[in-house]
């Protein structure tokens, strides 16, 4: 019985001195590319139709600004409700319907799902 509880002991011992050896130098290196990526007050879009107009006003009737395509991640700029209670964000081309973009708290959810929506074409 003596010689289990010394032999479970040094086992014990042994494990413990080997979980504590030290662990080769890896240095955690941040991305800063994108500073405002997990700020708390910024939303991010991921646009989840194949092609998007940008409008120059929150409105359907309104012209053109520009064109963004399916995966594209986007900086909410702003956000408004028209009359029709659509909800519209805005964004560095111009803005668009909450129906063509998904919205997300940090860039690195908008990511995954992007890379998803990419992924799934192919």
């Amino acid at each position: 019985m003596k010689n289990k509880v010394c032999l479970l002991a040094l086992l014990f011992v042994g494990a413990f001195l080997i979980s504590c050896t030290k662990k080769s130098e890896e240095k955690i290196i941040f991305d800063n590319s994108q500073p405002l990526a997990l700020a708390p007050d910024v939303e991010w879009a991921v646009v989840v139709e194949p092609y998007a107009v940008f409008k120059e006003t929150d409105e359907w009737g309104a012209a053109t600004a520009g064109h963004c395509r399916k995966g594209e991640i986007l900086q909410v700029k702003g956000k408004a409700v028209d009359a029709a209670k659509d909800t519209w964000y805005y964004f560095e081309g111009g803005w668009l319907p909450q129906s063509c973009v998904s919205i997300f708290s940090n860039r690195y959810k908008a990511e995954t799902v992007s890379n998803g929506l990419l992924n799934s074409e192919n």
